[in-house]
């Protein structure tokens, strides 16, 4: 039993392997298409790149594109896609290219050339993608340098499908975007700690307003009525003594003996 399941492991290896393994036919295609692919990337690095940035500069100048952009794609397609050219266009491409280089330019400035006018630039990278073969490759402008990266399709017409050209940012223009996302970044972790603090600050202050909002609501008690001073009344008994006390003393000051001929009338008590 072990040697038969051995032996079935053995031939499902052998046909995994055999499956895996390609044809004759199937290596020498893709041996075929990869020196095809290397001959596309050779005329763009050749010669198709710098013409193609040789008309897309072209078309930025403000004469030229006054008039191109009024043009459709179809349009454009129909003028440049003829036998006297050697490249191919795609009519939304070449407008999308040509409106990079016309926005990037106010950044790095024109285009640098030599002396029989093409245009000074580093050494040109494609590479094939899928359907596409990008290449790209380093300009030189008044202002500053920078990246050009131009589409192609991966077949026999290599038609431009898309190009920008993207401004190399100098090492003091990173430094001071760093420094000032750094900024930024820090300030607001500290708005927002300061915010959270004057929050947790106000919490203090919550008990004493409702306090001073209860009082306001609470009816006032009314106050307890004053009394008014009791004045203790006068027997009649004090005021007969204080009468004849009084005749008496006004009977002596005038040398009488009788009280009989003085009448008090009223008593004014201070």
């Amino acid at each position: 039993m072990k040697r038969l399941v051995t032996i079935l492991c053995t031939l499902l290896c052998i046909l995994g392997l055999a499956a895996c393994q390609k044809t004759d036919a199937e290596v020498a295609k893709q041996e075929q298409q990869v020196k095809i692919d290397q001959q596309k990337i050779d005329m763009i690095e050749q010669y198709l790149f710098d013409e193609m940035i040789g008309l897309i500069d072209y078309l930025t100048t403000d004469e030229v594109y006054s008039i191109v952009s009024c043009y459709d794609n179809e349009e454009v397609e129909h003028i440049f896609n003829d036998e006297t050219n050697n490249f191919y266009v795609d009519g939304h491409g070449l407008h999308t290219a040509v409106e990079s280089f016309r926005n990037s330019k106010e950044a790095c400035g024109a285009l640098q050339t030599n002396d029989e006018g093409a245009i000074l630039r580093g050494d040109v990278t494609a590479k094939v993608s899928g359907d596409q073969i990008i290449a790209t490759a380093i300009v030189k402008g008044d202002k500053k340098n920078a990246d050009v990266e131009l589409i192609f399709t991966n077949d026999i017409f290599m038609k431009l499908e898309g190009g920008s050209l993207n401004p190399k940012s100098t090492f003091g223009e990173l430094m001071q975007k760093a420094g000032m996302n750094t900024l930024i970044g820090m300030g607001t972790v500290f708005a927002v700690l300061i915010l959270i603090s004057l929050i947790i600050a106000c919490f203090g202050l919550i008990p004493k307003i409702q306090d001073a909002l209860a009082k306001k609501k609470a009816p006032e008690e009314p106050s307890a009525p004053v009394s008014a001073p009791v004045v203790p009344a006068q027997s009649e008994e004090d005021d007969t003594e204080l009468v004849a006390v009084i005749a008496a003393a006004i009977a002596a000051y005038e040398g009488s003996t009788n009280t009989d001929g003085f009448v008090v009338r009223s008593i004014r008590r201070r």
